[in-house]
C-alpha cells in the first residue's frame, strides 16, 4: 500500500544518516532520535521536543516511529495481559506480558501467522502471512516496558511464528534489545523457542551468545513427532538433538525441552521414559506444558496425571518443571485472540490455506 509509512527503526544507520543530511540536519540528530526511541520510549516524532519542529513534521510525514497499534487487550485475574497488535500494513500479531514481583516477562512474536502449524497451536491455523521486521519484534519489548513503566527483565521469543525461520530479523532485534544504549537486556534474560529448525539452531550456536534455547520437542521419535508437527519444517529428530548438543557446547547454556502434554498421544509411561533418556543425554531440563484446548480435539492430561509424569522424570534424575498456567481466563495461548478478532465482521481476513 502506497499510504503505509516506512518504519524509521528498520532503516540502517547509514540510511538514517543520509536522510538527515538530505534534510540539512547534522549527524548528531541521529543520537537524539535513538535516545527518544529506545531510552525515553517515545512512540511519535512529535514527542521529541529537542528536535526542530520542521524536522519532526518531515519525519512524521514519511516514517512511523513505532510499529504497533493496540487493537484489543485482555487481562487475566493473575495479572497476565494479552495484546492484539495491529501493524502498519493492517496485519495483526499477539504479545503477552506476565508481571511478577521479581521478574516481568514479555512473550514476543516473530511472524504474522506460522508456517510450521503444530497441531495444538492456533498461530498457524490462519496460514503464514509474513515475517516481522526487526523493529516490529523489538517494539513488542519496548511496548511492555511502557506498559510497566520500567524495563522488563525477561524476554521469551515464544509468541506467534517460528523464530528461526525469521532469524536474520530476529538477530537484529536481539542486538537492539541487548544494546546498552537501547533496551540493555542481557543475553541470559532472553529465551528463544524453536520447533527444531536445524540450520537456525546451528546459526544461533555460531553467534556464541548466551541466549537460552527452548526446543519444542513434544514427542520422542520421528513417527510420533510427525503426528504433531506437519511436513515441511520438520527435521529428523536425530539431527535436531545433534544441533542442540552443538548449541550447548558453543553457547554454554542448558537447553530446555518443551513438552506439550496431550492426553493419549504423548503421555504414556514409555514415552516419558524415552523423554527422560533424551534429556539426560542432552543434559537438558524438561518443561512440561499441559496443552491448550484448541477446538476440543486435543486435551491435556488431568492434574494427577501431570504430577505422575513429573514425578517419573524426577525419579529418572531429570530436572523438570511444570509450566504454571497463566492467563487461564483469557485467550492466552498463541493465536487465539488474533483468530477470534479476525472472525469479527469487517476484520482483516486470515491468509488463505
Amino acid at each position: 500500500m502506497d499510504s503505509v509509512k516506512r518504519l524509521w527503526k528498520d532503516l540502517t544507520p547509514e540510511a538514517q544518516t543520509a536522510w538527515l543530511a538530505a534534510h540539512g540536519e547534522p549527524a548528531y540528530r541521529l543520537k537524539q532520535i535513538r535516545e527518544w526511541l529506545w531510552v525515553r520510549r517515545a512512540v511519535t516524532f512529535t514527542e521529541m521536543s529537542n528536535l526542530p519542529v520542521a524536522m519532526r513534521i518531515a519525519l512524521d510525514a514519511e516514517f512511523a516511529a513505532f510499529s504497533l497499534n493496540v487493537l484489543d487487550t485482555q487481562k487475566a485475574g493473575d495479572g497476565t495481559r494479552k495484546f492484539l497488535f495491529g501493524l502498519v500494513d493492517g496485519t495483526t500479531v499477539e504479545g503477552v506480558l506476565v508481571p511478577a514481583p521479581r521478574r516481568n516477562t514479555v512473550c514476543v512474536s516473530t511472524q504474522v501467522g506460522c508456517p510450521v502449524r503444530c497441531v495444538f497451536c492456533a498461530s498457524g491455523r490462519g496460514g503464514f502471512v509474513r515475517n516481522l521486521t526487526p523493529s516490529e519484534i523489538a517494539d513488542q519489548v519496548l511496548f511492555a516496558c511502557r506498559e510497566l513503566g520500567e524495563r522488563v527483565n525477561n524476554v521469551v521469543v515464544m509468541g506467534m511464528g517460528e523464530p528461526l525461520l525469521n532469524l536474520d530479523n530476529l538477530l537484529v532485534a536481539l542486538e537492539i534489545i541487548g544494546d546498552p544504549a537501547g533496551l540493555g537486556l542481557g543475553a541470559r534474560h532472553v529465551t528463544i523457542s524453536t520447533s527444531g529448525i536445524v540450520p537456525g539452531i546451528r546459526r544461533l550456536a555460531e553467534q556464541e551468545k548466551q541466549w537460552n534455547l527452548a526446543l519444542s520437542l513434544h514427542a520422542t521419535d520421528d513417527e510420533a513427532r510427525a503426528q504433531i508437527i506437519p511436513e515441511g519444517h520438520r527435521f529428523p529428530l536425530e539431527e535436531v538433538l545433534a544441533a542442540c548438543r552443538d548449541y550447548r557446547e558453543k553457547a554454554g547454556r542448558m537447553v530446555t525441552l518443551e513438552y506439550a502434554l496431550i492426553r493419549g498421544m504423548n503421555d504414556s509411561s514409555q514415552e516419558i521414559q524415552r523423554l527422560g533418556a533424551i534429556a539426560k543425554d542432552l543434559r537438558a531440563k524438561v518443561n512440561l506444558i499441559p496443552c491448550n484446548r484448541i477446538g476440543g480435539k486435543l486435551v491435556p492430561p488431568d492434574r494427577a496425571e501431570v504430577r505422575r509424569i513429573s514425578d517419573q522424570l524426577d525419579r529418572l534424575g531429570v530436572q523438570v518443571s511444570v509450566r504454571k498456567e497463566m492467563g487461564a481466563d483469557i485467550d492466552a495461548a498463541c493465536g487465539q485472540l488474533r483468530s477470534r478478532y479476525e472472525t469479527k465482521p469487517g476484520a482483516i481476513p486470515a491468509a488463505e490455506e
